[in-house]
């Protein structure tokens, strides 16, 4: 009798493990849909339509001899002109070995590197206006990075899947709608006029649900880790907000900031909204990582502590809690610092006062972004433990019983 008891309890447990996948399948697949759905519906209410002079005659090609090496004079600049073939691989003349030359001016600081033979390159026929060159003559424009960075994107994820298995592969799903979100959804609505705060506002919340939703599952620990998340994402765009008319930030952080303002079309891109989002989406990881690894150590709380009270699992989550504050901050801090060193360096090297140091608006916003950031972690952590130590307290369960 104990032995068929054994066997029944034993054919209980896979049949739960069998449902559990079977759940977690249909809510992939479900979470899949409404990501396609939003995607393309995003992208065909955004209606924009990206341009640019002589985007179409880029080619790219494969360097298979060096011809020749010669000084020029060129509108009365030194330039190293090099004459090389190349085989086409994309285009109209993909397969054809046609002479090209790579014009290297002499006085630019940014000179590119000579072409070597087995460069991927990418070689155009048109000058700056778009109007074709005289005879069709091929130039260089630049290195083809595109098979490297794929090379170490494949690297990426085949560990990725290696190590992670399940995981890794709805991590790779979601890396993939977080980006189809970003460069599909959320650029084109910006650059169409569309309202900026809202626009970050909308595809921050998409970005929590499916990334959370598709890494997890929809149970209990999800719902604890959204309500941190977006309980700390509110409190950064609040706070960045706030921040931003106090400071006066104007939104001319950089040239690039520059360069948006002087676009002179209808669609006016305000900057310091770009500010604030950039604020936004900068800690949006930070923040979901934090909220997730409170809501998983809640539930194990939850599992293995004996005589479980609402007071016992918030004392014991803000431990937790305190200890994923003091990385993650500066973890972002860091990251903020690294990506502009050497703006930095170049500000330090030629401003040796620091009042007008600080006071430039791009290292204020660099610390702006730092700043805030860390405060959404920081307010993240009890809204977290709060809602997770009050639903894994609602209607007691035995231990794991709580999806």
């Amino acid at each position: 009798m104990k032995d068929i008891l054994v066997l029944y309890a034993r054919d209980q447990e896979t049949m739960n493990n069998s449902k559990g996948k079977i759940r977690f399948v249909l809510e992939l697949l479900i979470v899949c849909v409404l990501s396609l759905l939003f995607i393309m519906i995003g992208n065909r209410t955004c209606g924009y339509i990206p341009g640019g002079a002589g985007e179409t005659d880029v080619e790219s090609a494969k360097v298979i001899k060096l011809v020749d090496i010669r000084e020029e004079i060129i509108e009365g600049l030194q330039n190293t002109v090099i004459v090389f073939q190349a085989e086409m691989l994309t285009g109209d003349e993909k397969g054809q070995v046609l002479e090209m030359e790579q014009i290297i001016n002499d006085v630019t600081i940014d000179k590119p590197n000579p072409v070597e033979v087995k460069d991927r390159i990418l070689v155009s026929n048109t000058d700056l206006m778009g109007n074709a060159t005289e005879d069709a003559q091929w130039y260089y424009l630049q290195q083809d990075r595109i098979p490297g960075m794929l090379c170490l994107a494949a690297i990426f994820l085949i560990l990725l899947l290696i190590i992670g298995k399940l995981k890794g592969l709805t991590t790779i799903i979601s890396l993939a709608f977080t980006g189809a979100a970003v460069f599909c959804v959320y650029i084109p609505a910006i650059l169409s006029g569309k309202d900026v705060y809202l626009t970050t506002i909308i595809i921050t919340i998409y970005i929590i649900f499916s990334s959370l939703i598709l890494l997890n599952g929809f149970n209990k620990k999800t719902l604890c880790a959204i309500v941190g998340n977006i309980g700390g994402i509110l409190a950064t765009g609040v706070l960045a907000f706030v921040v931003n008319y106090a400071l006066k930030i104007t939104g001319m952080v950089n040239e690039d900031y520059v360069f948006l303002a002087a676009i002179g079309d209808d669609s006016s891109i305000d900057l310091r909204a770009i500010v604030w989002s950039g604020i936004m989406i900068g800690s949006l990881g930070a923040i979901m990582d934090v909220s997730m690894s409170i809501a998983s150590a809640m539930q194990e709380l939850a599992v293995e502590m004996k005589d479980r009270t609402f007071k016992r699992m918030v004392s014991s989550g803000m431990n937790i809690g305190r200890d994923a504050i003091g990385t993650m901050t500066i973890t972002l801090i860091l990251a903020y610092a690294g990506s502009s060193i050497a703006s930095i360096l170049l500000f330090t090297l030629n401003n040796r006062n620091l009042l007008i140091l600080m006071n430039f608006e791009m290292i204020v916003v660099e610390v702006i972004q730092a700043i805030v950031g860390s405060l959404g972690i920081l307010l993240a952590v009890p809204i977290t433990v709060l809602f997770a130590g009050a639903t894994f307290n609602k209607n007691k369960k035995a231990p794991g019983q709580f999806d």
